[in-house]
């Protein structure tokens, strides 16, 4: 039978539209364009973003996407011209937009989706709100295929856009109010060499209250979001003179009036940025890695990490130790790898911090000392100075050699004192002149055993206390 394919497939495509099976599976959300709560005032025009997750993976035949079909609730309505763009992934695509009874959008893709890929899409339109309030007005979404059938269910809501913001297919509408003025707000330049501004307001008594916009000059309005908010210090403003207003809102649509102008005068930044701190260094065969926790001045751009030896008689900077300011490092922490090849000897690594003003912080160093054979020898357990409390077992006291890396400490009668072993890519191995059973041995001389591999050297240490 020359068409069974084709009637294979309007069969499956009507069990599929009966029986709201489909292997396809999506979650969505809707929201307001740079918005996080979900909520639209009344009687207006907003913008809201629809954003799907397509599962494709597992899709058969009679599942290609042709339209995905948008029905608001009572009271929305758009028109087909207000279709602001569609896309995939960041990506547009082409498409139009029909409107049926005022109330249901159906965006018409130019391309049918057909292959087996996961997306995310991204639908944009303008629509007028209703002009009656509601604590819960459900959107519903679902995808049809080229016979205009459903591809399942209505997409269930869900985390789809990767933001904290309104998971679900739901709008709050509010009525169209705007809050009060905010009141007490004044704008503070700061005194101390920073090029910050600090602003203060009385927060507002208003429970619809969301937060509240900053505004200075005619730059994009600041975010402070949470009606119990009543400060913010706005960094690296440039030099110059500056005015400030700011409004509360329930939505980005529905502002109070501005507040009356406040004007300041920044200065130039010249405060050097506070340093960074618990800079930590471990040698390994991997290079000489520094970690450190950044800086507490909220103006640095960017650390610089210095070197020094007792040949060079200073600090510095290294050729790639630049590591630009990230969100990321701010949390887990900085880390930088000097891969160079250093030879024996007492070296000096230090990290600065930069500002915008390419202000230096003061340096936060350590030392690292390289050695070719046990040092300090003798050592002192009980000393407070940790340059003098631990014997420091080099790997590179044995050259040319690879393999694991252990020490093993006699007293001078042969007895097993301590044994040390190395993690993969240790080059020391340090003893604080404790046995086994963690007591600290007595004073003497102590032999020990070092070996990399199928290599070994001996030698002894003295403990003194």
């Amino acid at each position: 039978m020359k068409n069974t394919p084709t009637v294979f497939l309007l069969i499956l495509g009507l069990f599929i539209s009966i029986n709201g099976y489909a292997a396809v599976t999506s979650v969505g959300e809707i929201n307001v364009v740079d918005q996080t709560d979900g909520v639209v005032p009344a009687s207006t025009t907003a913008p809201l973003i629809v954003t799907l997750l397509i599962d494709r993976s597992l899709a058969e035949p009679g599942e290609e996407i042709k339209i995905i079909e948008i029905l608001m609730p009572s009271g929305f309505l758009t028109q087909s011209d207000r279709l602001k763009g569609i896309s995939r992934d960041q990506n547009p695509l082409a498409a139009r937009a029909v409107v049926s009874g005022g109330n249901i959008l159906r965006v018409e893709l130019a391309d049918v989706i057909n292959d087996l890929q996961n997306s995310r899409y991204e639908i944009i339109f303008d629509c007028q709100t209703p002009n009656t309030i509601t604590l819960s007005a459900a959107f519903r979404v679902r995808l049809r295929n080229l016979d205009d059938a459903p591809i399942g269910e209505f997409i269930r809501p869900g985390q789809a856009d990767g933001k904290l913001n309104n998971d679900d297919f739901t709008l709050q509408v509010i009525a169209n109010v705007p809050p009060g003025p905010v009141i007490g707000f004044t704008a503070e330049a700061d005194t101390t060499g920073e090029n910050d501004v600090t602003l203060r307001w009385q927060n507002s008594a208003d429970p619809d209250v969301n937060g509240y916009l900053i505004y200075r000059g005619k730059e994009a309005p600041i975010n402070v979001k949470g009606r119990s908010s009543t400060t913010f210090r706005e960094v690296n403003v440039p030099q110059g003179e500056h005015t400030y207003q700011i409004t509360a809102y329930k939505t980005i649509l529905l502002q109070s009036e501005r507040s009356p102008i406040h004007t300041v005068n920044v200065s130039l930044d010249t405060a050097a940025p506070e340093p960074p701190m618990m800079l930590n260094i471990t040698a390994s065969n991997e290079g000489v890695e520094l970690s450190w926790k950044p800086s507490v001045s909220r103006d640095v751009t960017a650390y610089r990490v210095l070197f020094g030896s007792v040949e060079t008689d200073g600090l510095e900077p290294l050729a790639d130790g630049v590591l630009q300011r990230t969100p990321e490092d701010e949390v887990a922490g900085y880390r930088f790898i000097d891969e160079r090849i250093l030879s024996v000897g007492s070296f000096t690594y230090a990290v600065i911090a930069i500002d915008e003003a390419d202000n230096a912080s003061t340096p936060t160093q350590t030392k690292l000392r390289i050695f070719a054979k046990p040092y300090p020898n003798p050592f002192t357990p009980l000393s407070p100075d940790t340059d003098f409390n631990q014997v420091v077992f080099p790997a590179r006291a044995i050259e040319d050699a690879s393999g694991e890396f252990t020490v093993l400490i006699y007293d001078i009668d042969g007895m097993l004192v301590k044994t040390l072993t190395a993690l993969p890519g240790e080059t020391e191995l340090t003893w604080d002149g404790r046995d086994e059973t963690g007591e600290i041995v007595e004073s003497g001389v102590y032999v020990y055993q070092l070996q990399v591999g199928e290599n070994f050297k001996t030698g002894t240490v003295i403990v003194a206390k």
